[in-house]
């Protein structure tokens, strides 16, 4: 493959390039059917930010789970969490507890919405955003659609994750500045993702269709950069 379209990275060399290249205020989406391992790579790629906070509508993410991040169950966090934050310390957080359903989750999400669009500063990441996003399940479509478009102007990282562009809100792929792909037999995906990153259609496939498992395309801002391949390992 030409190596103006697309060069290799190992995952060491990917961390730091991305600790440089990913800027406050820019979103990313991951996309990938379930098991390809989307919440394993961003586990590790924001463990570099200072101020994370996971949703796991799921209520339970084995990958999440073994981040080693503080879970809670409420929004705002209990006092000592939210007096570290006030006092300059890293945070990194997961809303939601193994075995709540949605409707427990929903209220807290909402109420994380809000105050981090108007804090600033954090990178949020909304794992299987379909679901959190879907009318008939959550139903927290707009809300998160509000933070992609306004967010960035205060810093906020949104980073979702999702298995196909057609299932979750437009603004998820329209706003990202950052696409992450993993192999994928979806050609509608496919297409939706390379015009988004203005990106040859089949020249796109043709890596896309040749990705290893497990391993990923990260589509930079610039339609003029290359595409990374890359693998994030095992999260310990």
């Amino acid at each position: 493959m030409d190596n103006q379209l697309v060069k290799g990275m190992p995952w060491e060399e990917f961390l730091k390039f991305m600790k440089e290249e990913w800027k406050p205020g820019q979103h990313m989406a991951l996309i990938a059917t379930t098991g390809q391992g989307k919440s394993t790579w961003a586990v590790q790629v924001l463990n570099q930010r200072k101020y994370v906070l996971a949703l796991d509508p799921k209520g339970g993410d084995d990958t999440l789970a073994a981040s080693g991040w503080t879970r809670t169950n409420q929004w705002p966090p209990p006092k000592k969490i939210y007096d570290d934050i006030t006092e300059g310390k890293p945070a990194k957080l997961i809303l939601g507890r193994k075995g709540a359903n949605m409707d427990e989750l929903k209220p807290e999400f909402e109420k994380a919405f809000g105050d981090i669009a108007n804090q600033g500063g954090w990178t949020v990441y909304v794992d299987e955003f379909q679901i959190t996003s879907d009318k008939g399940m959550m139903n927290l479509g707009k809300p998160v659609e509000k933070l992609l478009v306004s967010a960035r102007f205060k810093k906020v990282s949104i980073v979702t994750a999702y298995q196909a562009p057609s299932w979750v809100p437009t603004a998820s792929t329209r706003q990202a500045s950052w696409i992450i792909m993993w192999p994928t037999r979806d050609e509608d995906s496919i297409k939706k993702i390379a015009e988004k990153a203005g990106r040859n259609k089949k020249e796109f496939k043709q890596i896309v269709d040749n990705l290893p498992e497990y391993h990923c395309l990260v589509v930079p801002p610039k339609h003029t950069d290359p595409m990374i391949i890359t693998k994030a390992p095992p999260v310990n």
